[in-house]
């Protein structure tokens, strides 16, 4: 009983200090670098919500945090703006992304352009409870629409504080775009309207390499054989991990529960020395800049 306590312990640890390790990688290999285009959002108290369009002059760090130091394109009388990427809201405990890539192109289903590598296909006309985003001086504004009306507008809901400033408007059609969510993980995706169904107001289109599209037809071929599990994948986990000479387990000799305990411990130790590595010491007073950097070409 003591060793299972033991064992579930350090698995917590383990977790923790891996959701720790991921987040802090996660930080340093945002895809975005000095020049690109962004769209920005703010928690500023009348602009809660809102996306603004903005070029990044310079990446640096102050404190252990990130930074980027920005310019509004569609406000060119408002100077440089210095951002902290990560954010919390008032009271909250999650870290929000401050910064995303700019928006994909969008077309209709009979427009779609080939040589886009991403497009954002929007279905005919909005509906109620479509998660749209707002053209209203000279920043997009996150809602939901309430209302569509003859005359080619529609009533929006702004999203609720503490995440937007709340208050219904009336807007023209022409003026909406889909909202759409972006993460390190998995890019651009379109959330599901709020109108009790699962559906989505756009989709997103993606061209397709060629070694993409090989190992796309790869795998449905193997589906349809219904080929056989490779002898790998019919090992037991402690076959694998002695077939590969690179690890070094005391699982591998043992299989019982203090192997196990004394593997994780061995982890936390391992993970908590990467994350001292990759914290730099705020007494140097460095500055990041990339002016050189390319990002790379696997999305995060």
């Amino acid at each position: 009983m003591k060793l299972r306590l033991q064992f579930c312990f350090a698995l917590n640890r383990i977790h923790a200090a891996v959701h720790s390790f991921d987040k802090k990688m996660s930080e340093m290999n945002l895809p975005f670098e000095v020049g690109q285009t962004v769209e920005l959002k703010s928690f500023e108290l009348g602009f809660r919500g809102a996306w603004f369009r903005c070029k990044i002059l310079k990446i640096f760090q102050k404190r252990k945090a990130l930074f980027f130091d920005v310019e509004y394109i569609d406000y060119p009388g408002e100077g440089i703006h210095s951002t902290k990427v990560f954010q919390q809201l008032e009271g909250g405990n999650e870290k929000c992304l401050m910064i995303r890539p700019v928006y994909p192109p969008q077309c209709r289903e009979n427009e779609v352009d080939g040589g886009l590598e991403e497009a954002l296909v929007v279905h005919g006309s909005w509906k109620v409870g479509d998660l749209v985003d707002w053209w209203e001086a000279y920043c997009y504004w996150s809602g939901t629409v309430l209302e569509v009306k003859e005359n080619e507008s529609v009533q929006i809901e702004l999203l609720a504080p503490p995440y937007g400033e709340g208050s219904s408007y009336e807007a023209q059609s022409k003026d909406l775009r889909p909202s759409l969510e972006w993460s390190l993980e998995d890019g651009w995706t379109v959330p599901f309207s709020k109108d009790g169904e699962k559906r989505q107001c756009a989709k997103l289109m993606k061209q397709l390499n060629e070694d993409q599209v090989s190992e796309a037809e790869s795998m449905e071929e193997e589906k349809q054989r219904g080929a056989e599990p490779k002898e790998e994948e019919k090992q037991r986990p402690t076959e694998k991990l002695k077939s590969d000479e690179a690890l070094q387990l005391n699982i591998m000799d043992s299989e019982s529960i203090e192997a196990a305990v004394l593997d994780l411990e061995e982890m936390i130790v391992r993970f908590e020395w990467l994350k001292d590595i990759l914290t730099p010491d705020s007494s140097e007073n460095n500055s990041w800049i990339y002016e050189d950097y390319h990002p790379s070409s696997s999305r995060m």
